[in-house]
């Protein structure tokens, strides 16, 4: 069975994924927790497509990583808008991009971690306090997607040209990796809508008034962010890729999670009392029934109370009242984070810290032992040969052994995790 992650390193990758600040993204420490990071995201994303069971789901929800995973993204976020655009200003032209990307993915891979874990109502209950800063980061998320469909970049194919400008390279996969985390978060705000009952009365706040989700979700609905049309045709956003359609009519799942989005919290009379249905969310929401065309109430039955609702809105009118004051608790992660930053002399001054000769120099090291750190099938010796008939112990976990260090040619592992997990020991005797 194929896995990223084995069962007896699982806990071990877990309890590595701790609190960073804005300064440590890109530190060795950093990209050690990111790899492990990256490969809980793969497996999780196995797990669920081969219908196994959701380890990684388990043991992210019962040693209560959540929540530092939600900082985590806060963190990256910062350092992708705040320090970024000094360090281009520095270094317009950058040769060690790959870090950059490195830092991008990163925060993929944790919204994608997210998704899988929110689905289920156990890892809502363990977000508390949290569940007001993925409220936040989600909008955002969601909000910068419609302002780039809303400018029609989507409609601009992708194609990965050799010779492009570093910075137009680092620009295209920014956009694609909006695209990716925005959609995901359409998913993660459905599975909060769904789960509102669970979290303190601030959460409902939030998605309503402070947010207006269902406001949101409206515009989502209506600009398509999972549709294009391309000179190879109409394409829709499956799988994290784009991929030709022929049943135009068909729903994706980031389309689905949209309807299903706003059903949940449109229909929650407990929430609800939050929402006034003035004259501009009125007529907002009644764009919703231009949308609910047959074949659409044919595949999500659901949505048919929806649209009585939303019927019965149209027909009732203005039916503002006046909002209950309620005290509202204040999102923590990144009001810490920008106090760290504050005290560390501001994004400006660690950027220049991280374009420090130093730095650079471990960047491009690090980049190029992911880039060569690969295991390579050892020639076949003969049988009388003085090295055991070719046969050989992994140096990690003493098993038959058919690989070896591409650099020294030496040292055996019997898998590339193996290899990796022997790497910071072996890397000081390696010769290259």
């Amino acid at each position: 069975m194929v896995n990223f992650v084995y069962p007896e390193e699982m806990y071990l990758f877990v309890e590595s994924i701790r609190p960073f600040e804005v300064r440590d993204v890109g530190s060795s420490k950093w990209l050690e927790v990111h790899e492990m990071i990256i490969k809980l995201s793969q497996q999780a994303t196995l797990e669920l497509a081969e219908h196994r069971e959701e380890e990684v789901k388990e043991f992210l929800i019962s040693r209560d990583k959540l929540r530092l995973l939600i900082h985590e993204a806060y963190c990256v976020t910062l350092w992708k808008t705040q320090v970024l655009p000094h360090l281009l200003e520095i270094d317009p032209n950058p040769q060690a991009t790959f870090l950059i990307y490195t830092v991008l993915y990163h925060e993929a891979a944790l919204v994608s971690l997210l998704d899988v874990c929110l689905y289920h109502p156990s890892g809502c209950e363990t977000l508390q306090e949290s569940v007001l800063d993925l409220i936040d980061y989600c909008a955002q998320a969601v909000s910068q997607v419609i302002g780039l469909v809303s400018m029609g970049y989507h409609e601009n194919e992708s194609k990965v040209d050799v010779d492009e400008a570093v910075l137009t390279e680092l620009e295209r996969q920014k956009r694609d990796f909006i695209y990716k985390i925005g959609l995901r978060c359409i998913s993660v705000l459905n599975y909060l809508a769904d789960n509102v009952a669970l979290f303190h009365l601030s959460a409902g706040r939030r998605l309503l008034v402070t947010h207006d989700i269902p406001w949101l979700m409206v515009d989502v609905l209506c600009f398509r962010p999972w549709q294009r049309k391309t000179s190879k045709g109409l394409q829709k956003f499956i799988d994290e890729k784009w991929t030709n359609v022929d049943d135009v009519a068909k729903i994706v799942k980031p389309e689905a999670q949209a309807w299903f989005c706003v059903r949940q919290l449109l229909l929650n009379a407990q929430v609800m009392e939050h929402y006034t249905f003035n004259e501009a969310r009125c007529k907002q929401l009644s764009k919703l029934l231009g949308l609910m065309h047959e074949t659409l109430m044919d595949q999500l039955p659901p949505l048919i109370e929806l649209k009585m609702f939303l019927s019965r809105m149209t027909l009732t009118g203005n039916t503002a009242k006046s909002q209950k004051v309620l005290l509202e608790d204040i999102p923590q992660i990144q009001e810490e984070l920008l106090k760290e930053v504050e005290r560390c002399g501001g994004f400006y001054q660690i950027a220049q810290e991280q374009d420090s000769p130093m730095a650079r120099s471990y960047f491009v090291s690090w980049s190029r032992n992911s880039e060569d750190l690969k295991a390579e099938e050892p020639k076949e010796e003969s049988g009388a040969g003085g090295d055991g008939g070719g046969e050989h112990s992994c140096a990690s976990c003493q098993k038959k052994a058919k690989k070896k260090c591409a650099n020294c040619k030496q040292v055996h592992y019997c898998s590339r995790d193996c290899q990796l997990k022997d790497w910071p020991q072996h890397k000081l005797v390696c010769p290259k």
